[in-house]
């Protein structure tokens, strides 16, 4: 169709196997020194491993082309996908030898004819192209065809052409002796860059091609890009960029049509786009686990709470602020300080509605040391009753009730109440020899995570803490 319009002689980029474009990158010429050099020191079994698309079969292929069938015979197998019967009745007949059903007729034939050819200085070479497709019996019976040989060398010279995934199938344990057996093993990678521009342009000039002015500097940027390094890849996209282009009636294949003729094989960039956001909606659907966890684990209260903590009782005092816990305020002051409470209307909004929620219940006493607790008289609690201020209607009580023994604090655990922040309002402070000490004088909780309402604690005076 374009070989008029871009002077070509022939199609430059046919995906079918044509030795006569055959271009050797490294690894090819590696692959295919290792291999004639296995066939020619008669090793035996040989490997050539390659991805899908990088040109093993055109190396099969080449050296098929380039042997001398007068001393050296071949079979080439394109279906690996065939029971040990059937390979061996192929073999037979390629080789022109009488095929039968009995396998140990065939088996003696063509040992025998392997020998003659030995004898007249000949090598017969099997070529099983898509080897990985092979079924694990087959593989496992090429022990046969190997084992035929003299004391120094091998009589058919075996050559496995497949996929990565033939190197899984021959670690099987089933198959750990065919492995063995293996002498050469050659391996073709894709092309570099540097490479895949030689390569388009190898191809171009077999096809007739006075330069590379078909295609722009940009558009084999792209094209290589796109590719890869797999050959077969180039081809297509070639192929199919020269067609628009002559569509197009341009006289060289621009990046806008290397770009369109890409579209159309590897489909719409948006697939791309879809890929991207899937992605993303996998990434935020993970962040809403985790903070759904993280918000559960705080509000169960297995982490110290984040919400502010209730005020101690030095908040309300700002006079033993700085004072220790051990050295708490006897009742007596705690009478003389409320007989002048200060004036609320000069009192800042926040610190009045702290105090205002912060105010016990009538009869409860603030925890002190029993040495220094001293008994009110009846006019002082009186005292103290009517210089408290009243809470208002809108204020929260204190959740945890307190009641004082001789020697340790009763606390009464109300809804949403924590351990660790029942321990820091009454002693000020959570490290953890008192939150041990705290957990040995309450070891009827089972789970000190998980507070339920009305259990009730019991939180020694800052005296027996042990310091």
């Amino acid at each position: 169709m374009y070989l008029d319009y871009y002077e070509l002689t022939k199609e430059p980029f046919y995906i079918t196997p044509d030795p006569a474009f055959l271009f050797l990158s490294e690894s090819h010429k590696q692959a295919m020194a290792n291999i004639v050099y296995g066939i020619g020191m008669k090793k035996g079994l040989m490997l050539i491993i390659g991805d899908i698309g990088v040109g093993k079969t055109m190396v099969a292929q080449a050296l098929l082309a380039r042997s001398d069938s007068e001393y050296l015979k071949t079979i080439f197998i394109d279906n690996a996908d065939i029971s040990f019967s059937d390979l061996l009745h192929v073999i037979c007949r390629q080789l022109g030898l009488a095929t039968d059903d009995n396998l140990s007729q065939m088996l003696s034939a063509l040992h025998q004819f392997l020998l003659d050819e030995d004898k007249e200085e000949r090598t017969v070479a099997l070529f099983i192209d898509d080897a990985h497709s092979m079924p694990v019996e087959t593989l496992d019976n090429l022990v046969v065809l190997s084992n035929l040989e003299t004391k120094d060398r091998k009589l058919l010279q075996i050559a496995l052409i497949g996929q990565p995934k033939l190197d899984t199938l021959l670690n099987k344990n089933e198959l750990r002796h065919i492995k063995q057996r293996v002498a050469i093993r050659a391996t073709i990678s894709s092309l570099n860059p540097s490479e895949s521009l030689a390569y388009i342009e190898h191809r171009l000039e077999k096809a007739g091609a006075k330069d590379s002015s078909a295609f722009t500097k940009t558009a084999l940027k792209r094209i290589i890009k796109e590719a890869k390094g797999v050959p077969r890849i180039i081809n297509v996209l070639c192929d199919n960029a020269l067609v628009t282009g002559f569509g197009r009636q341009t006289k060289s294949v621009t990046s806008e049509v290397a770009d369109e003729a890409i579209r159309d094989l590897m489909g719409s960039k948006r697939y791309t786009c879809f890929k991207y956001f899937r992605w993303q909606t996998g990434a935020l659907a993970g962040l809403m686990c985790i903070s759904i966890v993280s918000f559960a684990a705080f509000h169960s209260g297995y982490f110290p709470s984040i919400r502010p903590q209730k005020q101690t009782y030095n908040e309300n005092n700002p006079q033993t602020a700085n004072q220790p816990a051990s050295t708490l305020p006897t009742s007596q002051s705690i009478a003389t300080q409320t007989k002048s409470p200060p004036n609320p209307s000069t009192v800042p909004q926040e610190v009045a509605l702290k105090q205002t929620n912060m105010v016990r219940a009538p009869g409860q006493v603030t925890p002190q040391p029993p040495h220094e607790r001293t008994v009110p008289k009846t006019n002082t609690v009186s005292a103290q009753t009517q210089a408290t201020p009243r809470p208002s209607p809108k204020s929260t009580p204190p959740k945890a009730k307190v009641e004082r023994t001789k020697k340790m604090v009763k606390i009464k655990v109300e809804q949403g109440d924590s351990f660790i922040q029942l321990i820091k309002n009454f002693y000020g402070r959570t490290d953890k020899e008192l939150l041990a000490f705290i957990k040995s004088k309450n070891s009827h909780i089972q789970d000190i995570h998980n507070l339920r309402q009305g259990y009730i604690l019991f939180f020694p005076s800052a005296s027996e803490i042990p310091q």
